[in-house]
């Protein structure tokens, strides 16, 4: 637990809770609640502009989480340029199956997310970063400019990581695939105002101003790489370095206790590489060359220079078009040359740097530089192969580490990206290129690239570009739980430079500070190994499907890191809910430094693979939907899109919800959509298609062999009602208003239904408390098998807190909107999180409870691109996880709390005042900044499709998890694993469970013509134990009198039923008659 922010949570406690319900015109104005550091306030209250400094901006201080205390005697920092999510899940798609496994990415320990924001030199944010200022952030740790290299807004320089080291006696390393001067690269070995100064003279890419050597400066990127003078440096950038020196004279390192320049000063009308052999470099050209290289030290340094710009790329380039005109494509290798690959050269330089028999360790930051720039063409096989040069890269670094043992790993990402995996074989108004899977039997996956217009993109002269979302961390080795959670790129710094025990401060740079301790997390370390990454589970015989637990990372056992039990297991959805969608809710809920209270302050996080099944090929189907998925954490079972409860040949699997209520448990099950919608329903039901919501009816009614009365489990709403979970909450109203077409009794001691009947009137004649409004649910006291709690607050899914908002074409250009509350959202609407606590208080007993919890409307929202709509249920979804916080504070129950999404989505935050080839929407933040979130998967921009018929995506997803057992979501799983970890962590046998899935439908027996008021009485359920919806019986009525009585208590008993209050003064005198 991070007990500085988990304190800070608290204090919400029950009056906030109490005012969750309140009217959202009585909340604070559109939901803002800015709670940033004041450290990071750019802008004070008079309009001044105040630079941050480092650690200004960090989540957790200069100190860190304190989460491990580890020592690391090296560091190995990886870091993959513009490897967001989708382009994680893209690769690992074509190069390793959707089910497969990355040898080096996935099998990283430790996982987290951090936030990569800008700051202008105005003071305002750039939700959108540049690797540039990015850089800044995790060489520095320092928040700045987009552009700008290791100086902070202000223009100062500050410390960076290498010269640190450097300056502890360390040896140090700097590797890119990129020219050696690019961002990434050129903010550990510079100090500069604009990433384009590479050079001291020529043509292109010229230092000016006063940062040229000749005017008192630095000097160029290129002339800084040499004073700053790193053991190895390994990259492009060939034709920069024969360039001439315009000043001669002295290292200008405003860092470096030791400026060792080989005994040569800078001498002018030579060109860079000539003054660096003077000062000692070897200077190598190819792969040959690196090859032969023994040895590199201060008094020997290498510079390898591979390429005259960046270097070549793995694949052959794709151009994306009109996804109806593309055909699949397969991704063919293109020759390097005399290259190294970027795992060489990270090879070499291990070697290089490793000295056993020295006192200090190394320092070595590692570039795969051209996803991004494969991503800025819209090369989809190029981001895929310099992906998997990265993932090389850490397999590398990881034999090492296991052997060293003493070595931290990090890896991570500067910035997310343009590219989005969308449905495949559907028209879309951003290019797309269709690939076939190698290792997924043919598989076809989609990727777009939609973040610049049409028009653009054809002219060919177009970049598209980077997006705002944030991005994976991770970790291996000693110190790496510090990586675990939520984060800031500035805070990467802190975590490696208190690994290496570089927080004693340097003359001119950051003065010492105290490293946080004792706020432990268990050691991540020691796990199950996961199956073999090319064991596929759906590559199974024609006709099979793959079974419960087959498509599971780490199988039925899980990892094994945490074997503590749980009493109870709460898991909270965010239906459409990826990282993008968090983002953007953050940053305009809560500022963009600020940090979700419930969402942020889960001890534990991880990654999952979300992705379908063909219903008819088995194979993956890469962009999953919400029913799929649902099935995927709810039954631990892969099937195909629209499916519910059943494995991919149509086959009923058990559920959470039942294997809980099995072993007397009490379940609850609560959303904000239709109670019969995918993601409740796949707690709940068993269906063919989502979509059988209703027995009967015009509206989406169930079909064929789903009907009771053809020998089916009958619809979702029957399913519901039969299975009685003790809280069910949410809307869907209209379809529990079919008419119930199969009468009967559903199993030995099942409900009684009567044809002819709607689904609530039988729910209620079978003991169901049924409530409609807030007022409703906060008046119910008791809920339990035989008095369960139907909740039904709409007709279809519940009002969204905040109103629509509608991107254009042309949004780039339209001046930034606000959200405003949404007038359908009353008082007597209840909140998730009024919802969830009250859930918590009926379920609370002895024998523990499983609840699930699902913000439904962030989908919804994205579906018909609203981004005020998806903010405010991004924010009812944090709400519920502080009540469920706040319920596990108070009770101290041991509970599993677990925080994640079904898929990913279409949003996009892109660059401020740009056009898309979708529509945008820019907004108004509580940084008092302007944020430019994109749509771009629809059909086409007109209303009919771009405002109801954007799509998902199919990348992989947060999770996280405090409680016990959460350790073992972390790392990368598939969802079919948190369904083992929820079970695992209660103690359930998910697989020998005993439950079957039939119809089990007893029709009532006919019976003769005096009989009838025991016909009726067998029809309307009097043999269940529950007051509540019995019939009246026993003698026959005779009397006119009693008859008006008996009317009367039954009205007044239907009363009780649909609004819950204290009836007993009306009931009692009529009851003595």
């Amino acid at each position: 637990m991070r007990f500085p922010l988990k304190a800070a949570a608290t204090v919400v406690s029950v009056s906030a809770l109490a005012m969750a319900n309140l009217p959202t015109s009585l909340a604070a104005p559109a939901e803002q609640n800015f709670n940033g550091k004041e450290s990071c306030i750019t802008i004070d209250s008079q309009g001044n502009v105040r630079a941050p400094q480092p650690g200004d901006c960090t989540q957790f201080g200069k100190g860190g989480q304190g989460n491990s205390d580890a020592q690391a005697r090296n560091v190995i920092f990886i870091l993959g340029d513009g490897m967001g999510h989708q382009e994680i899940t893209a690769a690992r798609n074509y190069l390793k199956g959707a089910n497969g496994r990355f040898e080096g990415l996935d099998e990283l320990t430790a996982s987290g997310a951090y936030t990569t924001f800008a700051i202008g030199a105005d003071g305002k944010r750039q939700y959108v970063t540049d690797s540039a200022a990015s850089a800044t952030g995790w060489s520095a740790g320092v928040k700045t400019y987009n552009g700008a290299l290791s100086v902070d807004i202000a223009g100062k320089p500050h410390e960076n990581l290498l010269e640190m080291a450097k300056n502890a006696g360390m040896r140090t390393g700097n590797v890119s695939t990129a020219e050696i001067q690019d961002a990434t690269p050129g903010a550990m070995h510079s100090h500069i105002s604009q990433r384009g100064y590479y050079a001291p003279s020529g043509e292109k890419k010229v230092v000016k101003g006063p940062e040229a050597r000749e005017n008192g400066g630095l000097g160029s990127i290129s002339e800084q790489i040499i004073d700053t003078r790193a053991d190895v440096t390994l990259g492009g950038g060939r034709k920069y370095f024969n360039t001439e020196v315009q000043a001669g004279g002295e290292n200008r390192n405003p860092f470096l206790t030791n400026k060792n320049d080989g005994g040569a000063d800078w001498e002018a009308g030579k060109t860079v590489r000539e003054n660096a052999i003077a000062k000692g470099f070897t200077v190598v050209d190819d792969k040959a060359g690196l090859d032969g290289i023994t040895k590199a030290d201060q008094n020997n340094p290498v510079l390898g220079l591979f390429n005259d710009g960046n270097m070549t790329r793995r694949y052959n380039r794709t151009v994306p078009g009109h996804a109806e005109d593309m055909q699949p494509e397969t991704c063919l290798a293109q020759d390097t040359g005399n290259e190294p690959t970027a795992a060489e050269m990270t090879k070499k330089a291990i070697e290089l740097l490793d000295d056993p028999s020295a006192d200090k360790g190394f320092f070595l930051q590692v570039e795969s530089a051209s996803i991004d720039k494969a991503d800025h063409a819209a090369d989809a096989c190029g981001l895929i192969g310099e992906t998997e040069q990265i993932d090389e890269v850490i397999k590398e670094a990881l034999d090492f580490a296991k052997k060293d043992k003493d070595t931290l790993i990090v890896v991570t990402a500067d910035h997310a990206h343009t590219a989005e995996i969308v449905p495949d074989g559907q028209p879309s108004v951003s290019p797309v290129t269709r690939l076939r899977s190698p290792k997924d039997g043919g598989a076809v996956m989609s990727v777009a690239f939609g973040t610049v217009p049409w028009e653009t993109f054809e002219s060919g002269n177009y970049s598209m570009q980077h997006t705002g979302t944030q991005v994976r961390i991770a970790g291996y080795g000693p110190g790496s739980e510090n990586v675990n959670g939520q984060l800031d790129q500035t805070d990467a710094f802190y975590v490696m430079a208190n690994a290496l025990g570089l927080n004693n401060g340097t003359k001119g740079g950051q003065k010492p500070w105290k490293v946080n301790s004792g706020n432990k997390v268990m050691s991540l370390a020691n796990r199950r190994n996961a199956k073999p990454g090319d064991q596929l589970c759906y590559l199974v015989a024609a006709g099979a499907a793959p079974k419960v637990g087959d498509c599971a990372q780490f199988g039925t056992a899980g990892q094994g890191i945490d074997n503590a039990k749980a009493k109870n297991v709460v898991v909270l959805i965010g239906d459409g809910t990826g990282d993008s969608e968090i983002t953007a809710a953050r940053n305009y809920l809560k500022g963009s430094a600020g940090r979700f209270d419930g969402l942020d302050n889960l001890d534990y996080t991880g990654y999952m693979t979300t992705f379908a099944l063909d219903k008819k090929t088995g194979l993956p189907d890469y962009v999953t939907d919400s029913a799929a998925s649902g099935t995927g954490w709810n039954s631990g079972v892969k099937t195909y899109n629209g499916a519910i409860g059943v494995d991919n040949a149509g086959k009923p699997v058990a559920t959470m919800g039942e294997l809980a209520k099995a072993k007397g448990m009490k379940i609850g099950n609560v959303t904000t959509a239709e109670i019969q919608d995918a993601t409740p329903a796949a707690f709940a039901a068993h269906a063919l298609n989502r979509a059988y919501y209703a027995p009967s009816g015009d509206a989406k009614p169930a079909k064929g062999e789903q009907l009771r009365e053809n020998g089916g489990l009958g619809s979702i709403s029957e399913q519901i009602v039969d299975l009685r979970a003790d809280v069910t909450l949410g809307g869907g109203a209209k379809y529990f208003d079919a008419e119930v077409k199969q009468g009967g009794k559903w199993g030995k001691d099942g409900n009684t239904w009567t044809a002819g009947k709607s689904v609530l009137d039988n729910a209620k004649d079978n003991g169901y408390q049924v409530v409609t409004k807030a007022s409703e649910l906060n008046a119910i006291s008791v809920a339990n098998s035989e008095k369960p709690v139907l909740g039904l607050f709409a007709g279809g899914n519940m009002p969204r807190v905040l109103s629509q908002t509608i991107p254009t074409v042309n949004g780039g250009d339209v001046a930034p909107a606000e959200c405003v509350a949404n007038p359908e959202f009353t008082a007597e609407t209840p909140r998730l999180s009024a919802m969830t606590t009250k859930a918590l208080e009926l379920l609370q007993n002895d024998k523990g409870f499983l609840l699930q919890v699902e913000s439904a409307s962030p989908d919804k929202a994205d579906h018909q691109a609203d981004a005020c709509g998806l903010i405010g249920e991004v924010g009812q979804l944090d709400e519920a996880v502080q009540a469920v916080q706040n319920w596990v504070n108070k009770t101290q129950e041991p509970t599993l709390i677990v925080a994640t999404a079904d898929h990913a989505h279409t949003a996009q935050i892109t660059y401020e005042g740009a056009n898309t080839a979708g529509r945008v929407t820019q907004l108004t933040t509580a940084d008092g900044s302007t944020m430019a979130i994109n749509f771009a998967t629809s059909k086409t921009n007109e209303d009919a499709d771009a405002l109801g018929g954007q799509k998902h995506t199919g990348s992989q997803l947060r999770v996280a998890a405090s409680g016990p057992g959460a350790a073992n979501l972390t790392g990368q799983i598939d969802q079919t694993d948190l369904f083992f970890a929820s079970m695992n962590a209660l103690g359930i046998d998910p697989i020998n469970h005993g439950l079957t899935f039939e119809n089990k439908m007893m029709k009532a027996e006919d019976k003769p013509a005096d009989a009838k008021t025991d016909a009726k009485t067998d029809a309307n359920g009097s043999s269940g134990s529950s007051a509540e919806g019995s019939s009246i019986s026993g003698s026959s009525v005779s009397s006119p009198i009693a008859a008006v009585i008996l009317g009367i208590l039954a009205l007044l008993s239907v009363i009780a039923l649909v609004a819950p209050f204290a009836v007993d003064d009306v009931l009692g005198p009529i009851a003595k008659l």
